[in-house]
């Protein structure tokens, strides 16, 4: 022990002794151990730590879908048939997620995610509560005290962690709750829920005509021993019997089960471990980096370990001292890369998208710290194991012999130029990596989206219905009122409103027929996105107007008013060859108005509901007056910027319902950056990385070849003398250096090849093997490889021959 702590402190002298090497070293090594630490950070919360929530590797989503796209929900009627004719599960729960208002004595009522799920919603996902009780049975009955349960966070926020909260009354959606419990701090399931109210479990939900109404979402827990793959041939039967029992409403559904952590994450897991590999790369970079150093600086101290070797050093005494030197770099590297990550995980999170779930606990804690700490002795054998090896391999007699001739030495050469070609592979592979999402990023932010962003505000509002009623008459009174007043306002150009606006993925699915054709089979109807929209929503938010005419006040749901706009995909689709004008379409939904449906008096254009990188479904836009929806997304047009118009806004919404909060107020280019903002996040981390891994190639490079140069000049005063050009000597230099560049390029492209293709589902738009990626990656390395190599090699043209040997 007393011997280590010798080494230990010899170390620490020599690295005292050459500060520039050592800062050097332990800079690589902090950049590539902070981007690990920070990216680790990221993954750890996302993908490692469990759910809050007990035994969650039980828990599965319930998806029921007939093909179109979408969230896969399931109605309330299909939702009790699964839970009472399903053996695999010990419970099921149903919920539904959106903004909701808030209002409570003393304070501005406000908007915010809450969810509404059946009573046993905690009970099933085995979610604790700190502070009172979850739902009881008889709180989703009709006629029973409405209760709500807070989400840690807002009981904080809004009634600064009071315990006396339980048994106030607040006021959601207009109806009054009473406070039964406060969640467990960091539940907030499903996403960045706030609240969590029972649902009245009434004819509303599980009516026969809700048969074909889907919204809920289904959650459930696999009783102890049963498998995943039994429980999917469970729910696959159900679903059978039901398309048999319900063939209008369940034709052509299936269901299936998904693990709830799969389900959460989608296509996140993949994109985090491939950013997880990414920097793993610029690690291994920086070992190399610093191999390379290493073996420069054993040559440097090839007769310092000779003596010692020549006095009675064993090899494992040369082997353990430089290991410990190399153990000291990774410790201080370590340490300095701990508070790089701490910046790093800042930038991350601020540049990470809202959905990722996980991410807002994400920090620097001790499972982080000790994975620094162990990343760090990795890197200390990485980059030191080599250079130990080879020195202490060293015969002294030979070794003091060449120190004497001061001619440089080729003990080592070899492994140094395999360690630039590999560092200059990997730099390739994460460039070709970043390139390929940057132009699939372009690609994708020049999707035209269907609809004109610039210069429109949207906001939600949910009329109460408690006091407006169901689909009732208030609703389109109030709405048709205030769209009214904001037309009137300066500078609109145009206001309506919607169910939802493309990109939310506010939008219900059902299945549509022509009506002068035979009805459909079961499972035959044509499926479509269906849009409810007023007046003046198509013209605010910018769909274009392909044929036909728009909806107006006139159309409704009375006979003779029936009326809806399909979309271009829709007419394709269904209508091939043909004008789908003066049809009559008819859908499955109907909310006690009348049947959806209607002449088709217009064709728009496919607006993108799904996201940007995700085609078109057919879409068929219907009256607001066929639905009466209370919860809508309003949208104005204005000339000037959409933001300079909330105050007035704002005056418009009191003037009709003074305690109606707004929601989701953002701009429709706000829209687009959201819809944007995971491509772009995996763009940018990577294109980060691949910057940073050519940067510490090209810094690697120089320093090889610097160290070249020192050690070879006697050899460049020789053939100066001999009459060498100053030029000759820098194409040998640069000759000898850039040929190892062209193989590491070439190693670099084929593995890229390889690893492209493992990026499925983050680059759109763009193949994997894109030639103008790979030539423009080829170009750049090779640039920045030029210029790494050629300040080092001129300063083999300075050389004087004669005070060079002189000096030999």
């Amino acid at each position: 022990m007393t011997g280590l702590v010798q080494e230990f402190r010899l170390a620490l002298r020599r690295l005292r002794g050459s500060p520039g090497f050592t800062l050097v070293a332990v800079l690589t090594l902090a950049l590539g151990i902070g981007a690990n630490s920070a990216i680790f950070s990221v993954v750890d919360a996302v993908l490692l730590r469990p759910l809050p929530m007990a035994e969650s590797e039980r828990l599965v989503r319930l998806y029921s879908s007939d093909g179109s796209p979408g969230d896969s929900p399931s109605s309330g009627p299909d939702f009790v048939d699964f839970r009472e004719r399903s053996r695999s599960f010990s419970g099921m729960t149903a919920v539904r997620s959106g903004e909701q208002s808030l209002a409570s004595d003393g304070a501005a009522p406000e908007r915010l995610r809450g969810t509404t799920s059946t009573a046993d919603f905690f009970d099933v996902l085995g979610a604790r509560v700190a502070l009172g009780r979850g739902f009881r049975p008889e709180d989703e009955q009709p006629g029973q005290e409405r209760v709500v349960v807070l989400g840690h966070a807002l009981w904080k926020r809004r009634f600064n962690a009071d315990p006396g909260v339980l048994g106030r009354s607040l006021w959601l959606g207009g109806e009054r709750h009473t406070v039964v419990g406060v969640a467990s701090e960091g539940f907030s399931f499903p996403l960045e829920t706030q609240l969590w109210a029972p649902f009245v479990w009434d004819d509303s939900l599980t009516g026969a005509s809700m048969r074909s109404t889907h919204s809920l979402r289904v959650y459930a827990r696999l009783k102890p021993g049963v498998t995943l793959e039994a429980a999917r041939a469970d729910v696959a039967e159900v679903a059978q019997a039901l398309a048999v029992a319900y063939p209008e409403s369940n034709g052509g559904y299936r269901a299936t089960l998904v693990p709830l952590r799969e389900a959460l994450l989608g296509n996140v897991r993949p994109a985090l471990l491939f950013l997880l590999g990414a920097v793993g790369l610029v690690l291994l970079i920086a070992c190399a980096n610093l191999a390379n150093l290493l073996l420069a600086r054993a040559v440097s101290r090839r007769g310092e370990l000779s003596v010692r070797m020549a006095l009675g050093a064993s090899r494992g005494d040369i082997l353990r001292q430089l290991l410990v030197e190399s153990g000291v770099l990774a410790a201080m590297g370590a340490g300095l890369g701990v508070l790089l990550a701490g910046w790093l995980l800042d930038v991350l999170v601020g540049l990470s998208p809202r959905d990722i779930p996980g991410l807002a606990g994400v920090a620097i804690d001790a499972r982080v710290v000790a994975f620094t700490c162990g990343l760090g002795l990795v890197t200390a054998l990485l980059f030191g194991l080599l250079p130990a090896l080879q020195a202490s391999r060293e015969n002294p007699a030979v070794s003091l012999r060449e120190v004497g001739a001061k001619g440089g030495t080729r003990g080592g050469a070899r492994a140094r130029h395999l360690l630039i070609v590999g560092e200059t592979a990997l730099a390739v592979v994460l460039l070709v990596c970043g390139g390929l999402l940057l132009k699939g990023f372009h690609r994708l932010s020049d999707v035209d989206p269907g609809f004109r962003p610039d210069g429109v505000l949207s906001f939600e509002l949910d009329l109460p219905e408690s006091a407006y009623g169901w689909a009732s008459t208030q609703n389109q009174r109030f709405y048709g009122e205030l769209l009214e007043r904001l037309r009137a306002l300066p500078g609109v150009q145009a206001a309506g409103a919607a169910l939802g606006v493309p990109l939310d993925g506010r939008y219900m699915v059902t299945g549509m027929w022509d009506a002068a054709r035979p009805e459909p089979g079961p499972g035959q109807s044509w499926g479509v996105q269906v849009g409810v929209i007023t007046p003046g929503y198509a013209e605010a938010l910018g769909l274009r107007l392909v044929s036909g005419r728009w909806l107006t006040s006139a159309d409704g749901a009375g006979e003779g008013q029936r009326a809806v706009l399909i979309s271009e995909e829709a007419a394709r689709r269904y209508w091939p060859g043909e004008s789908p004008l003066g049809r009559t379409v008819e859908m499955g939904i109907n909310f006690g108005l009348g049947r959806f449906g209607g002449q088709v008096v217009g064709v728009v254009g496919d607006a993108r509901n799904d996201g940007l990188e995700k085609a078109s479904f057919p879409q068929v836009y219907v009256p607001f007056s066929q639905a009466l929806y209370g919860k809508m997304t309003v949208v104005v047009r204005t000339k000037d910027a959409p933001l300079t118009l909330m105050s007035q806004v704002r005056e418009e919404v009191r003037a009709l319902d003074a305690g109606l909060p707004l929601g989701s107020v953002r701009t429709l280019e706000d829209l687009m950056g959201e819809a944007l903002s995971r491509p772009r996040f995996y763009m940018l981390v990577t294109t980060g990385f691949a910057l940073l891994a050519l940067l510490l190639a090209a810094v690697g490079l120089s320093g090889v070849i610097a160290h070249a140069v020192s050690h070879r000049t006697r050899e460049f005063g020789i053939r100066m003398a001999l009459g060498a050009r100053g030029v000759e000597l820098m194409k040998l230099v640069l000759g000898q250096y850039l040929r190892l560049t062209l193989v590491g390029l070439g190693v670099g492209l084929g593995l890229a090849l390889v690893v492209s293709r493992l990026m499925e589902g983050l680059v759109y738009g763009v193949a994997p093997w894109d030639p103008l990626t790979y030539g423009a990656v080829a170009v750049l390395l090779l640039g920045v490889a030029l210029f790494a190599s050629y300040v080092p090699a001129r300063r083999a043209t300075r050389v004087d021959p004669i005070i060079a040997l002189r000096q030999e």
